[in-house]
């Protein structure tokens, strides 16, 4: 699961690599193959010992190169983050991470994740009230709080504002 705003997050921290007949992966691919959005959408991996990674932010494949233990290949995998980049109204549809190992003769059968997307609740914020406003009958109308201000991290317009008189 990622929420908007969310720093990158580890796809599969528990994956398992075997091969009956082979004691070294050559490569891997990790491919967002349903729902990917360029410009949004990234995978990131940080090369460790013989394995090198290299994404691709237009197709959405992150490649891994590099011959290296199952073992390493594992931890290497289980490493593999990902982020939406887009701060302020990500695509909110699910992605599917198909991986794949190749030991240097073929490559493994796909396996797949999937990755929930959830836009944060950006309502806008009102600060800096709370004034009081002295007003004694037969003055002219005067301006409550001048100091108030309106934010909005996702969005430049406000569409409405309601002012009550509570107490």
């Amino acid at each position: 699961s990622f929420t908007e705003g969310d720093s990158a997050k580890v796809i599969d921290g528990s994956l398992t690599v075997a091969d009956v007949d082979d004691t070294h992966i050559e490569s891997a691919a990790i491919s967002i193959t349903s729902g990917f959005v360029s410009g949004e959408d990234v995978l990131s991996f940080v090369d460790a010992g013989s394995i090198t990674g290299s994404y691709n932010a237009g197709s959405g494949v992150l490649t891994l190169t590099g011959s290296a233990s199952k073992a390493n290949y594992e931890s290497a995998l289980e490493s593999i983050k990902y982020q939406n980049t887009n701060t302020d109204n990500p695509n909110t549809g699910n992605r599917t991470v198909t991986w794949l190992v190749n030991d240097g003769d073929a490559n493994s059968a796909a396996v797949t994740s999937t990755i929930t997307v959830a836009g944060a609740n950006d309502a806008p914020t009102l600060a800096d009230a709370g004034g009081t406003l002295p007003f004694t009958e037969g003055d002219p109308a005067r301006v409550i709080d001048g100091s108030l201000t309106v934010a909005d991290v996702d969005d430049a317009h406000i569409n409405s504002a309601t002012i009550s008189i509570t107490s």
